[in-house]
């Protein structure tokens, strides 16, 4: 009986007996099959796409004595035009906290959310130290950048190879 599906009940799990051509005789679990087309089902839906980029936000702006900064109010948060790719500009960095918080070499590391690439976006790779009180902040740091991407790129900051803070910026094609 070429093709002909028999459904057979044994125990709990619902088995299908299958008639191949050459009379050879098949058979598949039920929920062992389900389970499958589930597995790769939600493999297609969501591992074959990068959504951390998409659900990444641009961290928000905020005002600090009547300055625009984006970041993370009262913590840290940077002044400077919008970023375009491959394109350097001048930033202010400006971090709140305590003296000895603070205290320590300063250094950033750039992720692309949706490549993963990871870069120094200082164009000079020297240590750094903050510098005093500036526009409401505790400390403050004057620097060029450059992303080589557009995207969203998470900026974490580092004092003393202690993350101190992470802020989403968006980088535009030129």
């Amino acid at each position: 009986m070429e093709g002909e599906f028999l459904s057979l009940f044994k125990g709990e799990a619902m088995r299908i007996g299958i008639l191949h051509v050459n009379g050879m005789r098949g058979v598949i679990d039920v929920k062992f099959l389900c389970t499958s087309i589930l597995i790769v089902g939600l493999l297609i839906l969501f591992g074959c796409s990068n959504t951390a980029e998409k659900d990444a936000e641009v961290s928000p702006k905020f005002v600090s004595t009547g300055i625009e900064l984006q970041g993370i109010e009262g913590k840290i948060g940077i002044l400077g035009p919008g970023f375009v790719a491959n394109q350097a500009n001048k930033y202010m960095w400006h971090l709140w906290g305590s003296k000895a918080d603070l205290n320590g070499n300063f250094k950033v590391d750039a992720i692309n959310l949706k490549t993963g690439n990871k870069v120094n976006p200082f164009t000079l790779n020297i240590p750094m130290l903050l510098g005093g009180p500036n526009n409401g902040a505790d400390a403050h740091l004057p620097s060029t950048m450059k992303l080589p991407e557009p995207g969203v790129w998470q900026l974490n900051a580092y004092i003393d190879e202690k993350l101190f803070g992470s802020i989403n910026v968006e980088v535009k094609k030129l």
